[in-house]
């Protein structure tokens, strides 16, 4: 399902066979402030198929009683004619039995019938289109997945806390000459080695989930029933679940089978020339620099795995985020709907009923905005770039944030460029990055301090930008390019060595309990490196934290 420009109208087709129903839910559509939807109306399941089978059409309101179907008929025919359109069920039972069985069958949602009104019904189709982006999303990252364990020649392997087999690569399936990757479920190295090696992979294992700390890039010799004997380069790490409990390891090992061989001859050969004459010490020199390019090779191999590793490690987070944000939403729906009746209607003579409502609020609000924070960072988004002023957007954020400072006293200090070069940006999603990193420079300094801003452009000099050997967007710059440079300086009490190397983490948060997501830099982060650019976040020596974003122009 694409997705559309912020400022399109959603097309909706409404599938309603009430005359009455049908002009109740347009008024409501049309009454929602801030939404543009183009509605269109059919009354049976055949006109609809028809209309459906045309496309175009963003979400489906969908009764289930029409004159030629009925029931749960009626969405299983109109769901497999156009399965990628998000469907919300319309129905006049409350018949929470039906309603499961429908969200089960793929539906997004079920509403019943004069219970609905303007604003439930566009939040429902608003979260109806983003839980569809959402599975899509999902379903792309398990394609990959799946891609991955199945093409790659490098062997990935995943067990439980008893060091079990629970998913193999099918590299590992032809190593174990296994038909099926999950004729190994269950089962350990014991079944598939000497137990010489299997007993060394398993203390390997045990150290790994005790201590949380990898195994990167050990040569390790595999010796198998048959007596074949294969050489590996392994990569060991915890596998945790969401609450970062370790329940078991993951590893993936490349045979270096031939290069150890490989190895072993050259070293027998460096044997021989050393017992060789003067007239032989050429040639031991050019084998001594086939050894070094060896070893360079064999240094870059195990960068590369260390690449491959931390980029799963993101899908894996991306994914855990993405599956926690979808169960989460309907759940914060259903109970911020009930506030809403209650603070409206409830009425008792005890003054704390309406202070722990405004609590339930508040913290229904913390939890939208954490789910929020997910979907950014979880869900790749488009981004509109235009040739934006860099200048302009810093002033705009800090109008935005005008509203904090005036909470302490800080004096803000501009040095802001008057005619920068024009930068590619999606302005929105900047200004996102700008008012998190000036906000957090204000809390930074309840007590008071001095906010100072820059913006410049700057040409990159030789060494400038380093190399992140974890990140694919690695080498975004180059020596000679001009970029545009944004700086955030504070006088607050700065960032510890050991949390600013978390900074990016997701939910890691500086700030006290209640006060920050945790999410703020690790989706700042993902936006600038969209859009090619890069963040720095360090301490000044003269106390405080200074935050340079780069962007190309």
């Amino acid at each position: 399902m694409k997705s559309q420009p912020s400022n399109a109208k959603r097309k909706i087709l409404l599938i309603e066979d009430n005359p009455g129903d049908a002009r109740l839910l347009g008024e409501a559509l049309s009454d929602a402030a801030g939404h543009s939807f183009d509605l269109e109306h059919v009354k049976d399941l055949g006109a609809a198929l028809d209309r459906l089978a045309q496309g175009g059409i963003d979400v489906v309101l969908l009764d289930l009683s029409l004159p030629d179907s009925a029931g749960l008929e009626t969405f299983a025919k109109t769901h497999a004619a156009a399965p990628e359109v998000p469907m919300i069920v319309l129905s006049g039972q409350d018949d929470e039995a039906l309603a499961i069985q429908t969200v089960h069958e793929g539906a997004q949602d079920y509403l019943v019938k004069g219970q609905v009104d303007g604003r439930l019904l566009v939040r429902s189709i608003r979260y109806a289109i983003e839980r569809k982006h959402s599975e899509e999303a999902l379903a792309k990252e398990r394609d990959l997945l799946h891609t991955l364990l199945e093409n790659l020649p490098d062997r990935i392997y995943f067990k439980d806390e008893q060091s079990r087999f629970i998913r193999i690569s099918r590299a590992v399936s032809e190593q174990f000459k296994l038909s099926h990757h999950w004729q190994a479920m269950g089962k350990t190295d014991f079944d598939f080695f000497t137990a010489e090696h299997a007993r060394a992979a398993l203390q390997d294992e045990q150290q790994v989930m005790q201590t949380g700390q990898p195994i990167i890039g050990k040569v390790e010799k595999e010796t198998l029933p048959d007596g074949a004997i294969t050489w590996a380069l392994t990569s060991k790490l915890p596998l945790k679940d969401k609450q970062g409990k370790t329940v078991g390891n993951f590893g993936i090992s490349r045979d270096i089978t031939a290069l150890k061989k490989f190895e072993d001859e050259l070293a027998g050969e460096r044997n021989l020339l050393r017992q060789a004459n003067t007239e032989q010490a050429q040639s031991k020199a050019e084998l001594e620099a086939v050894l070094a390019d060896l070893q360079k090779s064999h240094e870059e191999l195990k960068a590369a795995q260390f690449q491959l590793i931390q980029a799963e490690k993101m899908q894996s987070v991306g994914r855990l985020a993405a599956g926690v944000a979808h169960e989460v939403k309907n759940p914060l729906a259903i109970l911020s709907m009930g506030l809403d009746y209650m603070m409206k209607n409830l009425v008792s003579p005890d003054a704390n009923i309406s202070l722990i409502l405004g609590d339930m609020h508040e913290a229904l609000k913390r939890a939208d905005l954490i789910i929020h924070g997910l979907l950014d960072f979880s869900v790749p988004r488009a981004l509109d770039l235009r040739a934006e002023d860099l200048t302009a957007l810093v002033e705009q954020s800090l109008g935005l944030v005008r509203h904090e400072m005036s909470a302490s006293p800080i004096k803000l200090v501009r040095e802001l460029a008057e005619k920068m070069p024009p930068a590619w940006l999606d302005k929105n999603k900047i200004k996102q990055v700008l008012v998190n990193v000036l906000t957090n420079a204000i809390h930074s300094m309840p007590q008071g301090g001095t906010l100072t801003v820059r913006t410049y452009p700057r040409r990159l000099q030789g060494g400038e930008i380093d190399r992140d050997a974890g990140s694919r967007l690695a080498n975004r710059f180059r020596t000679g390019e001009t970029v545009a440079v944004t700086e955030v300086l504070d006088t607050g009490t700065g960032i510890s060595e050991e949390k600013l190397a978390k900074i990016y983490d997701p939910f890691f948060t500086t700030k006290p309990t209640g006060k920050g997501t945790g999410l703020g830099l690790t989706v700042t982060k993902k936006i600038v490196e969209l859009h090619g650019g890069s963040i720095d976040v360090r301490n000044r020596p003269e106390g405080g934290v200074i935050v340079t974003i780069l962007f190309k122009v």
